[in-house]
């Protein structure tokens, strides 16, 4: 597995980056909401830990993942900011940072009680294929291959924001 036990709320990521709370973990990495420092502004910043890989091709696809979020320009993807790594005495970091959906999981809001309609799964539905539309319609297209409620958010509006994180 990979090695997660030193990150906490309030750890600082490249003298930038405040890490205020988990948003979800997956066989390859964390990824956390985080602060800039300097504008205020929250984003989504997952991490790869070096000494926490199976093998190198793991890093390739983060690499590879780094790369196709840069390349990406729809509203209900999450925009790209920056790819970089840093490193201390006994590890190196890998760190994809994006723009934060606004709003929760459907993964969290059924978790809490919510219901949706008829009408909002209709609605919820349409939104998820028009951004799968999207990747699909890129040369090369783009298969998302890890839709599930963890990875939709839903924001107040009903607007819905897709997580990609490539596998």
């Amino acid at each position: 597995m990979f090695d997660q036990t030193h990150r906490r709320a309030g750890d600082l990521i490249a003298e930038r980056y405040g890490l205020l709370s988990v948003l979800g973990q997956g066989g390859s990495g964390i990824t956390y909401a985080a602060e800039d420092i300097y504008t205020n502004q929250q984003f989504a910043l997952k991490e790869l830990s070096l000494r926490g890989m199976q093998d190198w091709k793991q890093l390739e696809l983060f690499e590879r993942e780094a790369k196709v979020l840069s390349q990406l320009d729809h509203p209900a993807i999450p925009n790209y900011i920056d790819y970089f790594q840093t490193d201390t005495a006994e590890n190196r970091w890998f760190y994809i940072v994006q723009e934060l959906a606004p709003g929760q999981s459907l993964a969290d809001l059924v978790q809490e009680g919510w219901q949706a309609t008829q009408a909002e799964v209709r609605q919820l539905a349409l939104q998820v294929l028009d951004i799968l539309q999207y990747l699909h319609g890129l040369t090369p297209p783009i298969i998302h291959r890890d839709i599930k409620p963890q990875n939709i958010i839903r924001n107040d509006d009903g607007q819905i924001y897709l997580g990609l994180w490539l596998k």
